[in-house]
């Protein structure tokens, strides 16, 4: 009969806990009598705060979500789907991820962000975040589409490559924020760096802009001095290690936002790029 009750035991303990409600789930640290560290997955389960070895002894699915605790804005699971979706994991914690807007799990991917895990109890999701992705997500998505003269795949060694671009304009755009007031966001710009892929690179500001006509006046332009061969090093003429000239131009964001007369906040957004083959 002993050995029959400790299997009911068993049998029922994930029954019960399954009933039971996670409300946030983050990493932390126990230690032994011995003082060794062991690495928990903690959870306030209906109140409660329970520790399990792992993520995956946890016995409901798991979705994560941003928030902020003592180690500043970090991320964290709960088993309500936030928007938030795990792109990569790496071995210090943190993880990127992307916002998707549309309401239902699997739907395409918004700016990726990065974020440390949570080490303590989060203080709540951040739907302000959210918001703010969901307005500038097509606008900040945008990547350059540059021409070149003379044409892609190829330049001319000795003579002027000649770059042309409009970058998108100015953003701004404002909507009812989560808490009431009006939230604003404005984005725009606030570089162009265009690196030639031998070494040179141009870096140009907003004032800058309407003088990237391309040929024949535009102000982006660039001499190559080394031909580049299928084979490098093939003959002397030839770039030693090239065999094409990696042409790369990044767009560098600048993203504010607010809710009503409060201080702006600065959003980190990825820079954009588009590399061509020359």
């Amino acid at each position: 009969m002993r050995y029959l009750a400790l299997v009911l035991a068993l049998v029922l303990l994930p029954i019960r806990a399954s009933g039971e409600v996670v409300q946030f789930c983050w990493t932390d640290t126990t230690w032994d009598a011995y003082d060794r560290p062991t690495t928990v997955t903690r959870c306030r389960v209906s109140g409660t705060i329970i520790d399990y070895a792992s993520e995956y002894e946890v016995p409901l699915r798991l979705y994560p979500a941003v928030s902020s605790a003592t180690n500043g804005t970090c991320w964290y699971w709960r088993t309500a789907w936030t928007g938030w979706e795990m792109i990569t994991r790496y071995s210090d914690g943190s993880a990127a991820f992307g916002f998707d807007s549309d309401g239902t799990p699997g739907g395409p991917l918004n700016v990726d962000v990065t974020y440390p895990v949570c080490t303590s109890e989060p203080v709540g999701a951040l739907p302000t975040d959210a918001m703010v992705w969901d307005l500038v997500r097509d606008y900040i998505h945008q990547i350059p589409e540059p021409a070149l003269n003379p044409a892609v795949p190829w330049g001319l060694t000795g003579a002027e490559t000649h770059l042309g671009l409009t970058p998108p304009p100015t953003f701004a755009d404002s909507i009812a924020g989560p808490n009431g007031g009006e939230l604003e966001v404005f984005g725009s710009v606030a570089a162009i760096t265009v690196d030639w892929g031998d070494g040179s690179s141009l870096t140009l500001a907003p004032e800058t802009y309407p003088l990237l006509s391309g040929y024949p006046d535009g102000a982006a332009r660039h001499t190559y001095e080394v031909k580049t061969c299928e084979e490098p090093g093939s003959t002397p003429r030839c770039h030693p290690s090239l065999s094409s000239y990696p042409l790369e131009v990044r767009y560098q964001w600048f993203v504010q936002w607010r809710i009503g007369t409060e201080a702006w906040t600065t959003l980190d957004v990825p820079d954009t790029t588009a590399t061509i083959t020359y």
